[in-house]
Parts: C-alpha cells; sequence; structure tokens
C-alpha cells in the first residue's frame, strides 16, 4: 500500500515538473502549464494540450 501511494506521489511530482518546464519554455516561468503545441497557458497539470490542439 505505501509503495502504491508513493508511486503515485512521484507520478504527481513529475507531471508536475514536466508542465513547469512547459511554462518555462512557452516564455512564461510564472504559469503552472502551458500547451505543448501553441503555448498557452492551461490549468492543471493533467494535460500538456489545450483543447484546439488535441
Amino acid at each position: 500500500m505505501f509503495e502504491s501511494q508513493y508511486n503515485d506521489e512521484m507520478e504527481a511530482e513529475v507531471k508536475r515538473l514536466e508542465a513547469q518546464i512547459r511554462a518555462v519554455n512557452a516564455g512564461h516561468p510564472e504559469w503552472a502549464n502551458a500547451c505543448a503545441v501553441c503555448g498557452c497557458e492551461l490549468t492543471g497539470t493533467d494535460t500538456n494540450k489545450c483543447e484546439q490542439c488535441r
């Protein structure tokens, strides 16, 4: 059980860091996430593309 929780937390942290990198690459280090295609701001870290770019 502990291992599963740890893995979930690490996966969430990796997604957060990848989202932050996309935001920095889009030129907005103050954002939490940015679209990997067009660079618009995204809410949350669940996705890497906006609705228009999917």
